[in-house]
């Protein structure tokens, strides 16, 4: 929380686009554009009358900028502040009920993504901050069971084959 006047609230931000585009084009990192709008997800410290929050903002540019409900969406974060470092922790379910307003994160392919920070005692606030360009997100498929039942079927496909091959041996050449 902030208790001097002249300190700002520190903030983190991260940016994706709303959809995934295709190839190499990406949109422009500084709050999308026109043809390519994004999603930011932004969280911020709070002060001393207000508490850390989350806001969701669809943008097209820096003049065209829609607020939406976080929550809503699903958007959460919280951060940790210890020993003069932040730790926030963003998240959302990786589809929504809005796929033309949000992006579905789909795993195996490569989804931009650009961050923002604000550091309010370096009186960094509104367009002052520290931001990145794109970086690439990959999410790794999910693990599923076929190896571990591919496995055991041939398992027991040979299990069955060695009792028929001892049952026909032990038949064709009876013990005396």
């Amino acid at each position: 929380e902030i208790s001097d006047k002249d300190i700002s609230e520190d903030a983190v931000a991260i940016q994706v686009p709303i959809e995934i585009p295709e190839g190499m084009e990406k949109p422009y990192f500084g709050m999308g554009d026109a043809s390519h709008p994004v999603n930011i997800w932004h969280w911020h410290s709070g002060t001393t009358e207000t508490p850390e929050a989350v806001s969701l903002l669809n943008s097209k540019g820096f003049k065209e900028i829609e607020k939406r409900d976080a929550a809503a969406t699903g958007v959460d974060a919280r951060g940790f502040y210890n020993e003069g470092t932040w730790r926030v922790i963003m998240k959302r379910s990786l589809t929504t009920v809005e796929p033309d307003q949000d992006l579905q994160f789909v795993s195996g392919k490569f989804i931009p993504i650009a961050f923002a920070a604000w550091d309010g005692s370096n009186s960094e606030k509104g367009s002052r901050h520290t931001m990145t360009t794109w970086y690439w997100l990959l999410l790794k498929p999910a693990k599923n069971n076929t190896p571990l039942f591919l496995a055991l079927g041939i398992i027991v496909i040979i299990l069955v084959g060695e009792y028929w091959w001892v049952r026909n041996a032990t038949q064709k050449n009876p013990a005396v």
